[in-house]
């Protein structure tokens, strides 16, 4: 298996559904992303996949198409049916539940073909990209500098300019700017390691980040994994 672990598919026509199943299975740290119609450029799908797809007599939505376009790509792919107590032709597996009460089903699912790969939580970026910029007061002193990936828990980042001798410390109300958003987070700095001539400094949120900051992070992650996938 990738170490990267599976992306995951929802293809639902409700998209009220589709972004709630979306939404819960990122918080859970599955790479995720949800399609509503059928249309869709399937050809962004690429390495371990994994589809939920909504088995329907609807005519309209054609998922015997779907999935037979979506054989044809020639990658290592599962398709799971939702809404069915049937193994339609053409899927690995089926889970009964099209909505919400699915969700659990769905994420058993995904643990047993352990589906998150080797790592803990989806993240966005390198050590040699600039996705966005941090800074934080440590006293009176202005610490500012670039971030290089981002997850959930944490960054990556590098000091513009590095400061001499900087020790890991606590950090209270660190600004990250995000797509015009200052997201004001708590937490520490834990390690640094050279990287092609650069210190790397690994920063860690702590567990109480509000909703709303957390919101804007994953929606930052996602914005930008969707643009790289070609899905805007």
């Amino acid at each position: 298996m990738d170490y990267q672990g599976h992306q995951i598919f929802i293809v639902h026509p409700n998209p009220d559904i589709c972004k709630r199943l979306v939404r819960s299975l990122r918080r859970s740290e599955y790479e995720t992303y949800g399609f509503s119609s059928l249309d869709t450029d399937i050809t962004v799908m690429q390495g371990d996949t994994v589809i939920f797809l909504l088995v329907s007599d609807d005519e309209a939505w054609d998922w015997r198409g779907f999935v037979s376009r979506a054989r044809e790509l020639k990658i290592s792919m599962r398709i799971s049916a939702l809404g069915t107590s049937e193994l339609p032709e053409g899927f690995d597996s089926f889970i009964e539940s099209s909505d919400d009460k699915g969700l659990e089903a769905i994420q058993k699912y995904l643990d047993s073909i352990k589906a998150q790969g080797y790592r803990h939580f989806v993240r966005f970026g390198s050590h040699f990209a600039s996705i966005a910029t941090f800074n934080f007061h440590l006293g009176d002193r202005l610490y500012a500098g670039v971030i290089h990936d981002l997850s959930s828990k944490g960054m990556s980042c590098t000091f513009k300019p590095e400061p001499e001798s900087f020790k890991p410390v606590t950090v209270e109300n660190l600004n990250l700017n995000i797509h015009g958003y200052r997201a004001v987070l708590n937490g520490s700095f834990s390690s640094s390691r050279v990287v092609a001539g650069q210190v790397i400094h690994v920063f860690n949120f702590r567990e109480n980040t509000p909703d709303d900051t957390m919101d804007h992070i994953y929606d930052f992650i996602y914005s930008s994994l969707e643009t790289k996938l070609s899905l805007h």
